[in-house]
Order: structure tokens, then C-alpha cells, then sequence
């Protein structure tokens, strides 16, 4: 029988009972461990670079070219005195948040059972977590658009600001994509460039492991060339002008369904420089807890949040963001 939420009603308590025989009334007990392989970060929070912001908006400095420099008559030299223009930007901080509440009620009955220190440091490190899921997120999809005036609360993720940006149709090769764009990038005369990584859709990663699968060179391209990410955690890698990149998969990166084709989807690549992808923290480079203490409703409240906003220094020619169409795969 269907019971409405909140509804009191009566049960009957043998349909509790695992067994009963002589000597013998088994109820239902539960592990103390609860499954969960939740994911809770992304892997380009772990590797870009945290600085304190400068303010509000926190602003830096970015020089575009080096001028000057000709060629003379060395018996009669002259020059014309130059300079080299720098410009500011800048990026408004940001905040997020998550809230959990335990009832009184449900405080001391979990002491009364001996289970509450435990739960309550597995949800309030889950409260935490669900900040750092949101962030993880929010590092490449936010959708905020501006990064001095906000549109919108969220970040402007990182595929919305950079903004060199290449494409790999249904049909061309993704290998091939990769080194012509990070060659581009190194030929650079204007730039010294040197492109540190490449982050991946997971899907767009199956797919450029299948290209290499039925490639007559792969032994050379990428099924013997490993890297190293971060301590413990090895990843195939592609050779480019740039020496030998990492093919990192990134579960947060963007996937949309094709316009053109509904039955494919874009998924997400990115070749960036890492050491010039800042987040920009204010107080924290984590995030704070408080407890808001025992209020009129008899509930324990905790609040976490974070400050900061990430910024992709020299998004025009430092890193590069494309679209790989693929069939669709559903995730999981």
C-alpha cells in the first residue's frame, strides 16, 4: 500500500526479520562502509596553479609583442626608439557554496546507535565534496561569459575563454589534428610557446585509441609513449612539436550533440599550457566550513564555500580548445 510523504503509519515488525528460529530472531543490520564511487574532483584542479587573487577583480599584466629591432648600415647606425605596450586584465572572484542540516532528532539517535561520528564526517566531507564537483565542473563548462562584468554566477569555463580553436570532423584523423594544431602553436614567432598537456573527453579518448588501433604506425604515434601525470598515475601520450604530450581524460569536459548530425556528438579536447592556467583564490585555496550553530529548529547547520575563478592566461595563442565528432556514446 502507498503511503504519502510524511504520513505516519503502522508496520508489522516481522517483515523486519531476516530469520527467527529456536534461540534465534536475526533483523536486518547494515555495514558501517557505504558504497560510493561518486566522482568529486577533476583532474585539471589537481594540476593548474593556485595564486591569490589581487581583489575583487584580481588583474595581471600580458605583453603581446617585442618591438623594435632593424637592420643598419654599420658605418652610419640609427634606430627609432620603441616601446612595448603591456595590457590589463582581469577576473571577478566568484563564490560556491553547499549546506547540510542534522536534525536533533536524528543526532541523538544516531549517538543513542553509536553511528553519528562516523556519518556526520562522511557528510560533511560529501557537503565539501559537492563544492568540489560543482568547481570541477564548472572549470571548463561554466557560463559566464565575461571575465571583468559577469553575466552569470558560474565561471566562464575555459572552452568559453579560449578562444584559438580547431575542429576534427566525423571523418579526420584525431592524431593528425593534434600535431597540426600544437605546431602551429610552436611556430609561433611572436610567442615562445610550449603546450604542457592535452585534456580529453573520455569518450573522444576511445575514439582516438580505436584511430590508433587500426593505424599501421601506432608504435610509433602513441601505443608505446607514456607519460606521467601526477605521482603514480601514467597516461598515453603523443609525440607533437612540442615533445611528448600527456592524453589526459577528463570526464567534465564539453560533449553536445552535433548540429548538423544528431546521431554524433562534439566532444571536448583541449591542448593547453598549463603553468599559464591560474585559479585565483581569495582567503583558501580549499574552501571554508562553518557551523552556523543550533538555531530555533533544533537543526546542526554547516556551511561550505569557496572563493576564486580560474583564468586561462593568453587564451589566443597559449592554449587551444576543439570539438571531436564521434558517434554518440552514451556515459554511463
Amino acid at each position: 500500500m502507498s503511503n504519502a510523504v510524511g504520513q505516519a503509519y503502522s508496520i508489522d515488525v516481522a517483515a523486519a526479520m531476516q530469520f527467527q528460529g529456536p534461540g534465534a530472531i536475526i533483523v536486518d543490520d547494515f555495514q558501517k562502509e557505504i558504497t560510493d564511487t561518486l566522482r568529486r574532483t577533476s583532474v585539471l584542479d589537481g594540476r593548474m596553479r593556485y595564486v591569490p587573487a589581487t581583489g575583487d577583480i584580481s588583474t595581471y599584466y600580458e605583453q603581446n609583442t617585442v618591438n623594435g629591432g632593424a637592420s643598419v648600415d654599420p658605418r652610419n647606425p640609427s634606430a627609432t626608439a620603441t616601446s612595448n605596450p603591456r595590457t590589463p586584465h582581469g577576473v571577478k572572484v566568484k563564490a560556491m557554496t553547499n549546506q547540510v542540516n542534522f536534525g536533533h532528532y536524528d543526532i541523538v539517535l544516531n549517538q543513542q546507535q553509536s553511528h553519528f561520528p562516523e556519518l556526520k564526517a562522511k557528510d560533511l566531507s560529501d557537503m565539501l565534496n559537492g563544492i568540489g564537483l560543482h568547481h570541477g565542473k564548472m572549470l571548463w563548462r561554466g557560463t559566464d561569459t565575461n571575465l571583468v562584468i559577469p553575466t552569470t554566477l558560474q565561471y566562464v569555463g575555459l572552452s568559453k575563454q579560449i578562444t584559438n580553436t580547431f575542429s576534427v570532423s566525423v571523418a579526420a584523423s584525431i592524431v593528425a589534428a593534434i600535431r597540426a594544431k600544437v605546431a602551429a602553436m610552436v611556430a609561433s614567432e611572436t610567442y615562445e610557446l610550449m603546450p604542457t598537456a592535452i585534456y580529453i573527453h573520455p569518450i573522444g579518448h576511445h575514439y582516438l585509441e580505436e584511430e590508433e588501433r587500426l593505424s599501421s604506425n601506432n608504435q610509433t604515434q602513441i601505443s608505446n609513449l607514456r607519460k606521467t601525470t601526477v605521482a603514480g598515475m601514467e597516461v598515453l601520450a603523443v609525440m607533437t612539436a612540442a615533445g611528448l604530450l600527456p592524453i589526459i581524460p577528463e570526464p567534465f569536459m564539453t560533449s553536445v550533440v552535433n548540429a548538423t548530425r544528431p546521431e554524433n556528438t562534439d566532444y571536448g579536447i583541449a591542448i593547453v599550457t598549463e603553468p599559464m592556467i591560474e585559479y585565483h583564490y581569495v582567503g583558501e585555496k580549499g574552501m571554508y566550513l562553518f557551523q552556523l550553530g543550533t538555531t530555533g529548529n533544533l537543526q546542526e547547520q554547516y556551511v561550505g564555500i569557496k572563493y576564486g575563478a580560474p583564468v586561462a592566461k593568453g587564451p589566443s595563442y597559449a592554449h587551444a580548445y576543439g570539438t571531436i565528432e564521434r558517434p554518440t556514446i552514451a556515459a554511463v
